[in-house]
């Protein structure tokens, strides 16, 4: 076999052997998370003609990757399933990450010995486990590395194919909105380089990737009268309320450096890249082995939830990608293959464990669930829950998002000011909104909310919990019935 094509097919076996962990553990194949059923769920009603709709009819801009419910949309017609299309398309978007970081390599290496960063990409575990995942979160890496694969091929000088790069962000903040990041950096390298000789395409790139965004922000601001998603709104404001912006960018940096490490020849070859550079006042690849971190602090500090576990480093996927391909072009101890292989196993292993458990966890909890609603409740039962995924997906029920992501006009009523639930959420607040909506179910984590699972109004009648918790928001998920006092009071629906 010809060695340009073995990074692409140890990807492929990697992601083989993960697929066998989620059979293994969870017995059978699914999502890792919650959140791509959410997108199931989007993807489904706009494939049957409701628009972007959570509660069929009812339009939220509640997903931040419009993207990415497009596509699942359309393979779902394609192929009438959501699990297969969506793993393939991840799997497609890690092969074309491959394909781009070779292409990085080969742009700043004059000596050509390029393919370490084929296999620098190839081997991260977290990109398998995101390929996976039945999320945008491959697509958005694969995305932000065409971006910079533009950008740093049509640096030299000014040149009409900015303007394409301009698409590629355009079509990258569709898939994530934090994508205007990546894109600014890029813009700012561009123009510290070139000073006013680029401020024309400058502005024609930032007018493309306005016009590409623009149906998607005036969709948010009818619905949230933000620029906004939903979503986001929904995670920022409680973040905020709990965590600094400085302790929350410290913590984000040395957990970011620690998930770098997790294959050591990737972050010793990245500190030595830096190093190298620094030494050679080469300030526009200093600039471009900053952008992983200039990212990562500035998400940071608008959305303050650190890499705290292997699911949420999809947040900085991008960022680590780019340290990594960075790191191995730019190193001339780290260029040795086995080294990158050998380093890359106890991450591999530890991470397709990992993987495999967190399908399990949502399997026997969510989908668990939602299905056991389905069969349970009656088809006109109105339901709160704090995880909307695969509890909406399989119930088919008209669902009340406590946390607001689909939900937004709880939010004033959730985090009007600190409270005893998760992420400081005011449970009072919270309960009065579900009291006006006077809704018949309510499935919660007792640990997020203790005092409202408390409320002589509810009535716990069945429960899932999890042995081994490694993604869930609690071992334990609830499913209370709410006794009203006038049970036949429909006001609010």
């Amino acid at each position: 076999m010809s060695k340009r094509w073995q990074p692409y097919l140890a990807f492929l076996c990697l992601c083989g052997i993960y697929l066998l962990m989620e059979k293994f553990r969870a017995g059978q194949i699914s999502f890792v998370a919650d959140d791509a059923w959410i997108f199931a769920q989007f993807a489904r009603n706009l494939a049957n003609g409701f628009g972007f709709s959570y509660n069929p009819g009812e339009p939220v801009p509640g997903f931040s990757s419009a993207l990415w419910v497009v596509l699942s949309a359309i393979g779902y017609k394609l192929t009438g399933q959501f699990v297969l299309p969506m793993k393939l398309m991840g799997i497609l978007a890690g092969l074309g990450t491959i394909a781009v970081g070779l292409q990085i390599a080969r742009q700043l290496q004059a000596d050509g010995e390029g393919e370490i960063a084929g296999w620098a990409v190839a081997l991260s575990p977290l990109l398998v486990t995101a390929s996976l995942s039945g999320m945008e979160t491959s697509l958005w890496v694969f995305l932000v590395m065409l971006g910079f694969w533009w950008h740093i091929r049509f640096l030299a000088q000014p040149s009409p194919q900015w303007l394409l790069e301009g698409f590629i962000w355009g079509m990258a903040t569709l898939t994530r909105p934090e994508s205007l990041v990546f894109f600014a950096l890029s813009a700012l390298h561009k123009f510290l380089k070139h000073r006013q000789s680029s401020l024309l395409l400058l502005i024609g790139m930032t007018f493309l990737v306005a016009l590409l965004v623009s149906p998607w922000v005036a969709f948010n601001f009818k619905h949230t009268g933000t620029p906004f998603p939903a979503t986001y709104l929904a995670k920022a404001e409680p973040s905020h309320i709990r965590f600094g912006a400085l302790f929350t960018i410290s913590v984000g940096i040395v957990l970011f450096t620690f998930w770098l490490a997790i294959n050591p020849a990737a972050f010793v070859a990245f500190v030595e890249a830096v190093k190298r550079k620094w030494n050679e006042r080469d300030w526009h690849s200093v600039f471009l082995l900053a952008v992983p971190f200039m990212f990562t602090a500035i998400r940071l500090f608008a959305h303050r939830f650190p890499p705290m576990s292997v699911y949420f480093t999809r947040y900085y996927l991008p960022a680590l990608v780019l340290a990594s391909v960075f790191g191995s072009v730019w190193s001339k101890r780290w260029r040795k293959l086995p080294l990158w292989v050998i380093g890359a196993i106890p991450g591999i292993l530890w991470v397709a464990n990992e993987h495999g458990w967190m399908v399990q966890n949502t399997t026997h909890m969510q989908v668990h669930i939602g299905k056991w609603l389905a069969q349970n409740t009656p088809p006109n039962a109105l339901i709160a829950t704090n995880d909307i995924g695969a509890i909406a997906f399989f119930s088919e029920r008209r669902i009340i998002d406590t946390c607001g992501l689909v939900t937004p006009e709880i939010l004033p009523f959730a985090y009007s000011r600190q409270g005893t639930g998760f992420l400081g959420a005011n449970e009072e607040g919270v309960w009065e909104f579900l009291r006006r909506r006077k809704v018949d179910y309510i499935v919660i984590f007792p640990n997020w909310y203790p005092r409202l699972s408390r409320r002589p109004e509810l009535k716990p009648i069945y429960r899932v919990k999890l042995a081994h918790n490694v993604i869930c928001g609690g071992d334990e998920m609830v499913v209370y019935h709410v006794k009203w006092e006038s049970e036949g009071d429909e006001a609010g629906r």
